[in-house]
């Protein structure tokens, strides 16, 4: 059973589905809530309440993790999921949901039962066979049950058997005590006529149903709150089966208390003025009271142990009162006493945060009687002999003072300062002096400073005992001296001559023993005040006591008014920079600086512009309460682009850094062109502060200047690039002879099969950008250079171009078609030096039967990496001749015949595959 004694809680979220079937999910959404008075870190977790239900604590995960921070009166929802495995066995889960905020409340644990039913895929009879039982009244988290403390409230459960088999059901409350709930089952008859018997348990047959009663009766004192009893429903078939339901109930408050006060009535001081009260809380709510007790005249003071007490429901607590009498002379001296009730009043405490509670109060509260007996007859008698004895007393104390007031008393003659005007702020202190008369009387002085008539300041001098010539003071000293007027002489000498002719001429000799100081001698006392108040109007009071009345001044004097004037503070009158701008200059060092280009691309620098650092001028009025001066300069986004400077000026006296740039005058600091640190390109605004040496709250002397401008340093433009160098060809032949003039040679294939070769040379216009390609066979490293180029041993033709391109992408070719042909040839058209002599002569092989060959291909091995991909032919200069007139046109055989032909066909040669410019060209073996 849970109570909301916990502040820390779970609330449940109707309609939520208590079923899942295995290999699936189920949520569960509960609402945790606080309710107490500060921020809680609550942990929430489950437990199992049986071995066989600890499957359940790997399937359960939380949507928050742990520890949830829930706010003073707020609430956090969360939901559980249950992820089912495949594998879990069908059964009803039972399981705890526990929330605890260990750090706030420590050692409260709030639990929950619940209960999770896993189905099989396949529903089967075993479950489909479990009772079926609802409650009634229906209630929950909501909408609990309400019941008063001493009343009853029936629960019925309604049961209904689905078995097969005859069944007996009974409930079970582990949650409740046993005073708290009665159990009522239906009466059972045995088939005998007329007898019947109350049974311990609901016995149903197959399809049949019933009721249980649950009769809820709480006990007298059971604390208000919420409670939350789970009942079990057990089956005498299954008894490992557990049936779970919450019954939400809320315990209504009593807050009936009950006083009563003994003895009711007192006769004092016959009898001891002390009552008993006793205080029985009969309500079911803890109760917090204060408890006074006063009578309408307020005649006693009533002492209350304890005056504020704690009552749990049902317990009795006694306080004791006791009456003191407060008004003492209301008592009667004779005749009959003084009788007079007295009320006791109960309220309820403050909590701990000082709220107090609105709970009910008892409307009728006790009253008290106290006699207060008169006074006995003997004290009539001693207050008359003390009366007189009193009045004798005072007689003789009133003649000694009126002997002693006819002794001088000390007079304030004068007191006055040398000036009327001062400056705030100032190291002057203010001077007074003041002249006493008759100072032996004297013991005290006290000076007071007023303003508006308002004492702000006040101190104290005592003088001494015996008085010298000359004795010091605080800041200052006081001497005797003669007293030009010589006021008071004869007044002195009348009081004289009266003494001696009085009764108590004695105490008057006495007197003037031990004071007969001449008359016309005053004290004359000279000190300083300090200067330490605000502007105002000011004056200063003289009191003086004497030795009889120290309490009481018997002479005071004021002087005249004196007025302390509000410093002159400094005022920064300009501060402006020289210049609106500036050229940086601090990075001109570090610009690399190209000495071939021309003066067009050189930076020059404004003529106009000063060179960096920033200079600075100002000019501050009244610089003698200067102490220090703070110069800062602040970037467009507020950072600080020249850090903070601090000139501290002493005594006048400007700093080091300052001395070669301003002029300190009594009425104004001047500088001029003083250097800052900011050096750097940027927009700059500086602030001028002053601190001024006056110690006192005053408003900030600060003065900004203008932006100012530090240009950057103009980049210097980049060289142009260099133009292209010009495509030009300054030659190209082969053998030695100019394609210009011959753009097309034509090679006779010698009869003994001599290796032919030709030579190609080449000239462009050299560059760093010139690119050089021979093609078909690729790229050449040299602008001048030579080739020799073998022919093929067949009939063939060959296009051969230079190509030149510079980084401007324009481009220049020349082109020549090289042909071999079978002669004879005419000496027009023939190329003289085509055969290779130095080359050896290659035999030529024969086969027996003649097969259809291919062109060989020229690899030879190159010096330079070729091009991978050659450009496409180019155009030719120079339109070719015609192909000669003797053209072999070989017909080859699709397929060889066994038999060899006796004229074997020659199979003409394709254009040879462009291959890269080999170093050196080697003979091309030919096969018949």
């Amino acid at each position: 059973m849970n109570v909301t004694t916990n502040p820390i809680f779970i609330e449940d979220i109707p309609g939520n589905n208590n079923e899942v079937r295995r290999g699936s999910t189920a949520k569960r959404t509960i609402i945790v809530k606080n309710l107490g008075d500060r921020t809680a870190d609550v942990d929430i977790w489950i437990a199992a309440t049986d071995n066989k239900s600890d499957p359940i604590l790997q399937w359960c995960t939380f949507s928050e993790k742990n520890p949830l921070s829930i706010d003073s009166k707020d609430s956090r929802q969360i939901i559980l999921n249950f992820r089912v495995p495949q594998q879990a066995i069908p059964d009803l889960y039972n399981y705890e949901v526990l929330v605890e905020a260990a750090a706030q409340y420590p050692g409260k644990i709030f639990r929950r039962p619940q209960q999770l039913r896993v189905l099989p895929s396949n529903q089967d009879l075993e479950f489909g066979s479990e009772p079926a039982y609802t409650i009634q009244p229906f209630s929950n988290s909501a909408k609990p049950l309400l019941l008063k403390v001493g009343e009853k409230l029936e629960v019925k459960v309604h049961v209904e058997n689905r078995s097969k088999r005859v069944d007996r059901y009974y409930l079970n409350c582990a949650e409740l005590a046993r005073d708290w709930y009665t159990i009522r089952y239906p009466e059972s008859s045995f088939n005998l006529p007329g007898l019947v018997k109350e049974t311990d348990g609901l016995e149903l047959n197959p399809g049949n149903s019933g009721e249980i009663t649950l009769v809820l009766h709480p006990p007298q004192y059971t604390p208000a709150g919420n409670y939350f009893p789970t009942i079990n429903l057990v089956s005498s078939n299954t008894e490992e089966l557990v049936m779970l339901d919450v019954v939400y109930l809320q315990i209504l408050p009593d807050e009936q208390i009950n006083l009563e006060l003994r003895p009711l009535e007192r006769k004092i001081p016959s009898e001891p003025a002390e009552f008993e009260l006793e205080l029985t809380n009969q309500g079911n709510i803890w109760r917090e009271l204060i408890i006074n007790a006063r009578d309408r005249d307020q005649l006693f003071i009533y002492d209350l142990e304890p005056d504020q007490i704690n009552l749990s429901p049902g317990e009795k607590q006694k306080v004791t009162l006791k009456a003191k009498p407060k008004k003492w002379w209301r008592r009667h001296f004779w005749g009959e006493g003084l009788t007079f009730n007295f009320g006791v009043e109960i309220e309820n405490a403050p909590s701990e945060t000082g709220e107090i509670l609105n709970t009910g109060l008892p409307k009728t509260l006790p009253e008290g009687t106290i006699i207060w007996e008169p006074r006995p007859a003997w004290i009539l008698w001693l207050l008359a002999l003390l009366s007189l004895g009193a009045i004798a007393t005072i007689a003789t104390i009133l003649w000694l003072k009126y002997i002693e007031s006819q002794k001088p008393s000390p007079q304030v003659i004068k007191i006055q300062t040398k000036t009327q005007e001062y400056e705030e702020g100032d190291n002057q202190n203010i001077p007074l002096n003041w002249q006493i008369e008759n100072y032996q009387q004297a013991q005290k002085l006290t000076l007071i400073r007023l303003q508006n008539n308002a004492e702000v300041e006040r101190k104290n001098f005592i003088l001494p005992k015996n008085i010298s010539q000359q004795f010091p003071i605080d800041n200052g000293k006081c001497e005797v001296v003669p007293n030009p007027n010589s006021v008071g002489t004869e007044k002195h000498q009348q009081n004289q001559f009266w003494f001696s002719v009085n009764l108590f001429n004695f105490t008057s000799r006495n007197t003037n023993n031990t004071n007969s100081v001449p008359a016309q001698n005053v004290l004359n006392c000279q000190t300083t005040i300090p200067n330490n108040q605000p502007a105002g109007n000011y004056t200063f009071k003289l009191e003086v006591f004497s030795a009889q009345n120290t309490q009481q001044a018997v002479s005071n004097q004021i002087t005249d008014s004196i007025t302390i004037k509000p410093p002159i503070l400094p005022k920064i009158i300009d501060f402006t920079s020289p210049y609106t701008a500036y050229q940086e200059t601090n990075l001109l060092s570090s610009q690399p600086v190209n000495t071939d280009t021309k003066s067009t691309n050189e930076t020059k620098l404004p003529n106009n512009l000063a060179k960096t650092p920033i200079l600075l001028n100002w000019q501050i009025n009244h610089p003698e309460h200067i102490k220090e001066l703070r110069l800062v300069g602040l970037m467009d986004d507020g950072t600080i682009g020249s850090p903070e400077k601090i000139y501290s000026i002493n005594n006048q006296r400007l700093p080091r850094e300052l001395r070669s740039y301003c002029t300190l005058t009594t009425k104004n600091l001047l500088c001029q062109n003083v250097p800052t640190d900011a050096k750097q390109a940027g927009n700059y605004s500086f602030q001028l502060t002053v601190i001024p040496s006056i110690k006192k709250e005053i408003p900030e002397i600060s003065k900004s200047t203008a932006k100012v401008k530090i240009l950057p340093i103009p980049p210097i433009p980049p060289a142009p690039p260099p133009p292209a160098t010009p495509v030009n060809i300054l030659g190209f032949t082969v053998n030695g002879q100019d394609i210009t003039t011959k753009p097309k040679f034509i090679c006779e294939l010698s009869e003994d099969k001599i290796p032919n070769e030709i030579s190609l040379a080449w000239q462009v216009q050299d560059g760093e950008d010139i690119k050089v390609e021979l093609l078909p066979f690729g790229d050449v490293s040299k602008p001048t250079g030579t080739l020799p180029l073998p022919l093929n041993l067949r009939p063939s033709s060959q296009i051969i171009t230079l190509k030149i391109t510079n980084k401007a992408g324009e481009q220049k070719t020349q082109s020549v078609v090289i042909e071999t042909v079978e002669g004879p040839l005419t000496s027009l058209s023939k190329l003289p030096s085509c055969v290779n002599t130095s080359q050896q002569t290659i035999p030529l092989r024969t086969s027996p039967s003649p097969k259809p060959t291919t062109s060989p291909t020229i690899s030879p091995t190159p010096s330079v990496t070729p091009s991978p991909t050659p450009t496409a032919s180019p155009t030719p200069s120079a339109t070719p001749s015609p192909t000669p007139s003797v053209t072999p046109s070989p017909t080859p055989s699709a397929t060889p015949s066994v038999t060899p032909s006796p004229t074997p066909s020659v199979m003409p040669s394709p254009t040879p595959t462009p291959s890269p410019i080999p170093d050196s060209i080697p003979l091309i073996d030919t096969q018949s």
